[in-house]
C-alpha cells in the first residue's frame, strides 16, 4: 500500500495521477440522492489519502443529481460519471466494478459521509492483513439532518462474521466496505435475484475462500432517512434474506435455520416498525442530546402513549447508567463540507486538512 499523505489536492492528482492506477475505485450507485450528494461527494475531496477514483453510477436520476456529478467531475478528475436507464442497485454496482481501475473496490452510497481518514486507516490495515478480502468499518448512525442517533459495529474476525451472517444478521457495514476486486469478480459479482440482499449474498460467497474483517474505528456517518433501502424496502429485505438463507444453508449442507436466526429477522423488523426507535436507539448508545430531541418530539405527538413512556424509562436509566460509569460516545466532529464542495461557495477551501 502506498503511505496516505495529509495534503489534499485541489483538483485531483493531474496528469500522474490519471496515469497510473489508482489505490482505492470508490463505486457510488445514485439514484434520486441530490439531496445528500454534494455532501457526500466533498467528503471524499477531504480524504487524506488522495490517491483514489470515484465512479459514480447515475441510475436513471430524475432529480438534479445527475448535474451534481457532472459538476464535480469537471472540477475534480478524480470523479468518473457513467448515466443509464434505471436498472437498480445491483445493475449499477456492477457496471461500476466492471469499470474500475484499481484492485480494491472501496463502496460508498450518495446519502453517507465518509470520515477524512477513511481510506488511509483502511490503507494501513490492508497492508498489515494482506490477507483479506473485504474489510469493514465501524459508522455513526445520524437522522436525515446528521444527528447523531447510533453506533453500528460489528466483529473483527472472520469466523464470527460469518457465523452472524448465516444467522441472518449482517455484520458488514456495506458502505463501509473496502473489497479485493479479484474475489468479486471471481464470484460473479452482485447478483439482482437478491437484490435488498446484495451485499450479505456477496460476503457469504466470498467468505468460502476469502477473509473478511472489521476496522474497529467509526469511518463512515451512515444517514437513516425515509427515502433509504432500509425505510422503503424492509418487507423485501426481510423476505429476501429469509431466501437467501435457506439456500446458502443448503448449498453448504447445514440444517435449516433455527429459533435464533428467525428471531433475529423479527427483532429486526420490529425495530424498523417503532415509531420512537431513534429515540431509544440514541439512548442505547449514549447520544442523551439525540434522544432527549426525539422523546421531545414524542411527547408532542402522543404524551400518554406506552411507546413514550418507555422510551423515557429507558433513557433514564441508560444515561445514568452511563453519567455512572464516565461513558461518553465519542463526537461527530468533521470538516464544514461546504468548504470541499467544487461549486464558488466552495472556491476558498483549505488546502490541507489537519487530523
Amino acid at each position: 500500500m502506498a503511505a496516505d499523505s495529509p495534503a489534499i489536492a485541489r483538483e485531483g492528482g493531474g496528469i500522474d495521477q490519471l496515469m497510473k492506477d489508482p489505490q482505492f475505485s470508490l463505486v457510488m450507485p445514485v439514484y434520486n440522492g441530490a439531496a445528500y450528494l454534494r455532501e457526500a461527494l466533498a467528503s471524499l475531496r477531504w480524504q487524506t489519502l488522495t490517491d483514489w477514483e470515484c465512479i459514480c453510477v447515475n441510475d436513471g436520476s430524475s432529480d438534479n443529481s445527475g448535474v451534481i456529478l457532472e459538476e464535480f467531475a469537471a472540477a475534480d478528475s478524480r470523479f468518473r460519471v457513467l448515466h443509464q436507464e434505471n436498472g437498480g442497485i445491483v445493475a449499477a454496482l456492477n457496471r461500476g466494478i466492471g469499470e474500475a481501475r484499481s484492485p480494491w473496490i472501496a463502496r460508498m452510497d450518495a446519502d453517507d459521509v465518509a470520515f477524512p481518514e477513511r481510506l488511509a486507516v483502511q490503507a494501513r490495515f490492508l497492508a498489515d492483513h494482506p490477507e483479506t478480502s473485504v474489510l469493514s468499518a465501524h459508522m455513526v448512525c445520524t437522522d436525515a439532518a446528521g444527528l447523531p442517533v447510533g453506533l453500528q459495529a460489528g466483529p473483527l474476525g472472520h469466523s464470527e462474521i460469518e457465523r452472524r451472517l448465516l444467522l441472518g444478521q449482517n455484520t458488514i457495514n456495506h458502505p463501509t466496505v473496502v473489497m479485493r476486486r479479484e474475489a468479486v469478480l471471481a464470484v460473479g459479482m452482485y447478483r439482482s435475484e437478491f437484490e435488498w440482499v446484495e451485499d450479505v449474498d456477496l460476503w457469504l460467497r466470498i467468505a468460502r475462500t476469502g477473509t473478511l474483517a472489521t476496522v474497529p474505528q467509526v469511518l463512515l456517518k451512515y444517514r437513516l432517512h425515509e427515502e433509504s433501502v432500509c425505510a422503503t424496502r424492509s418487507n423485501q429485505q426481510a423476505d429476501r434474506m429469509r431466501k437467501l438463507l435457506a439456500a446458502v444453508r443448503v448449498e453448504r449442507g447445514l440444517s435449516p435455520a433455527g429459533g435464533e436466526g428467525k428471531a433475529l429477522l423479527r427483532q429486526q423488523k420490529r425495530r424498523s416498525a417503532a415509531s420512537h426507535k431513534l429515540a431509544r436507539q440514541a439512548a442505547r448508545t449514549g447520544y442523551y442530546h439525540s434522544a432527549w430531541h426525539y422523546w421531545k418530539q414524542q411527547i408532542l405527538h402522543s404524551p400518554f402513549a406506552c411507546s413514550t413512556i418507555v422510551a423515557a424509562l429507558e433513557l433514564g436509566v441508560r444515561m445514568l447508567g452511563a453519567f455512572l460509569r464516565g461513558k461518553r460516545p465519542p463526537a461527530v466532529m468533521l470538516p464544514d463540507w461546504q468548504q470541499w464542495d467544487v461549486t464558488k461557495s466552495g472556491q476558498q477551501r483549505k488546502e490541507t486538512f489537519a487530523e
